[in-house]
């Protein structure tokens, strides 16, 4: 059975994908990272909440949802929005388009440019596609978990409103690190940012081919003509897109709550230092607030929004690339 899904996994490959050129992979990758955006942010707001607060601050994810509609209304939850929606077209342009470059480059190093790649091949491919993002996200995500969290501490005094905030909006945010901390300062949390990208979009990636291949396998079954991606309709895309979301955050998540806890200890607490959170000392702090659980804080209200947000993403994704295969074919 195992062979027989490698089969076709190689199979499709090889044949399914319609060929688009650098252009298109980029332009069809950034409007998907916009529709994906639109629908997971109210949750990452919440879930970037979760991660890096007190416990007595939030009761759980029901509290963080209650209490910031209570404080903010329905901004609270798209607060910051502008720099992650931006960077989510940046970073899904890059992801796509190194993806199928990488893939080119494994086939050629094949010299068989017509040869499918196997499942550990693709995951390598998503993988390094995945590290080169963490690059253009990790300073758009310090911004955005900044503006997400700086307003939450006055929520456990009681009161009826968030906290004073010291930042407008991103520019603020951007112009405030570049004054006190350079340059550098728009990329503390990248190493754990990399960790992250290169292991889920690994999974991301993977886990949407095996997906796919296994529908086809199933639908192949019958015997008539062979079926390939391109053949999917909206109901398998939404599955596999959705499963590729649930895997990028399970195998993930761990190593983002210490990157959303590095880059946000500045505005947790006003008398933080400012000296650099390291990654050791981190998991430490995390660990001595619940334990492995602690980990794993938010992951519900993460995977909630998973699947509608990549399903989103990747059926935006594929059913441009099919409009495009069928305009070039006329």
């Amino acid at each position: 059975m195992e062979g027989e899904v490698q089969g076709h996994i190689e199979q499709v490959a090889r044949e399914a994908k319609p060929q688009v050129s650098g252009i298109e992979n980029l332009a069809y990758g950034s409007l998907s990272g916009m529709m994906g955006k639109f629908v997971e942010y109210p949750f990452d707001t919440v879930k970037v909440r979760l991660q890096t607060s007190e416990t007595q601050v939030f009761s759980g994810t029901l509290d963080c949802l209650k209490q910031t509609w209570q404080h903010e209304g329905f901004r609270g939850f798209y607060r910051g929005l502008t720099s992650p929606l931006l960077g989510a077209m940046a970073e899904n342009a890059i992801a796509f388009y190194a993806y199928n470059r990488i893939q080119s480059a494994i086939r050629a190093v094949s010299h068989d440019s017509e040869a499918g790649l196997s499942l550990p091949q693709l995951f390598v491919s998503g993988a390094l596609s995945g590290s080169i993002c963490a690059f253009v996200i990790s300073p758009v995500e310090l911004v955005k978990c900044k503006l997400q969290v700086e307003n939450v501490q006055g929520y456990a005094s009681g009161g009826t409103q968030a906290s004073r905030t010291k930042f407008k909006g991103p520019l603020s945010v951007v112009a405030h690190l570049l004054k006190t901390q350079g340059v550098g300062g728009l990329y503390k949390g990248i190493l754990p940012t990399v960790a992250r990208e290169t292991l889920g979009v690994g999974f991301w990636f993977g886990t949407y081919e095996l997906v796919c291949q296994m529908l086809l396998n199933m639908q192949n079954r019958d015997g008539s003509a062979k079926l390939t991606k391109s053949d999917l309709g909206a109901g398998s895309i939404v599955l596999a897109g959705g499963c590729a979301g649930i895997g990028y955050n399970i195998t993930s998540y761990p190593i983002d709550v210490v990157k959303s806890f590095i880059q946000t200890d500045d505005v947790r607490s006003a008398s933080a230092s400012k000296e650099r959170t390291g990654i050791v000392s981190t998991i430490k702090t995390v660990y001595s607030r619940g334990g492995i659980a602690a980990f794993y804080r938010g992951l519900g209200i993460t995977l909630i929004r998973a699947f509608p947000a990549n399903a989103a993403m990747f059926m935006t994704y594929e059913y441009l690339t099919r409009l495009s295969a069928a305009l070039h074919s006329h």
